[in-house]
């Protein structure tokens, strides 16, 4: 058998639960979320951080407490953190997980996944 890396974005940055009553929000569902995905293979859980209320946010405190519990159920998966943020967020505010001494993250230099909003 050919070896892999399977990498899971379990959120996204703009979908609601509306859009899918899975996607999730809370610290619990972001945790939960990202175990189920290491227990189905995942080796790196792309992550996208919500408020409890569904808005995308790049808090630091918030990225903190996901991936401590992330890193407690999930020993040797390897987080990598968005800086994409959302609609709106200045390159500093997306920016904000990495200085969390994080191991992979992505960076879309010239990403137009915002439909002409400035980055």
């Amino acid at each position: 058998m050919n070896k892999l890396i399977i990498t899971c974005a379990i959120s996204g940055a703009e979908v609601t639960k509306k859009d899918n009553p899975y996607v999730p929000y809370t610290v619990e569902e972001t945790i939960e979320e990202a175990y189920q995905a290491y227990k189905a293979g995942a080796s790196i859980i792309h992550l996208h951080v919500r408020n409890d209320d569904g808005s995308p946010t790049q808090s630091k405190l918030r990225y903190q407490k996901i991936m401590k519990g992330i890193r407690k159920r999930c020993p040797d998966v390897i987080i990598q953190p968005t800086t994409g943020g959302a609609v709106g967020m200045n390159r500093d505010t997306r920016l904000k997980p990495t200085e969390l001494n994080i191991e992979m993250a992505t960076l879309d230099c010239g990403t137009l996944n915002f439909g002409g909003d400035d980055i």
